[in-house]
């Protein structure tokens, strides 16, 4: 059985370009390491990321990121135990959102996924869209 968890949280730190970079790769860089997949979106001073794994490495890896200094403001809004990973498959098992043309790319795998008709599934892509929408 795997875990699926999202969370939504604000940035403590400057949203420069640079930092928001550096954040972004550190972030793939430990994911692909726990074997966790999912997606991380910034937007205006606020990140949207869904972590999916084992227990024990979504878990771990969620009680670093509610430590992190970078965050402030951390709410989970879903913490589930899940059959499949549900971005595994999108842009090699994690994905870093930073323009208008990869907000359209997910948009199309959300409707795609939306056919599977799973609950977990069908929060995880109301929570992004919700979140993407305030992107534009």
């Amino acid at each position: 059985m795997l875990k699926t968890i999202c969370y939504i949280s604000s940035s403590t730190q400057n949203d420069s370009l640079e930092n928001i970079k550096e954040m972004y790769s550190k972030a793939k860089a430990n994911n692909s390491k726990n074997n966790i997949s999912g997606i991380l979106i910034y937007h205006n001073g606020n990140y949207l990321q869904v972590l999916e794994g084992t227990h024990k490495d979504v878990d771990q890896t969620y009680i670093r990121i509610s430590k992190d200094s970078r965050h402030k403001n951390i709410i989970k809004v879903i913490n589930s135990d899940t059959e499949y990973r549900i971005f595994e498959d999108y842009n090699f098992g994690f994905t870093i959102l930073r323009d208008s043309s990869e907000f359209k790319e997910l948009k199309s795998y959300l409707n795609w996924l939306k056919n599977a008709n799973h609950k977990i599934t069908n929060e995880l892509i109301t929570m992004v869209e919700n979140f993407i929408r305030t992107i534009g």
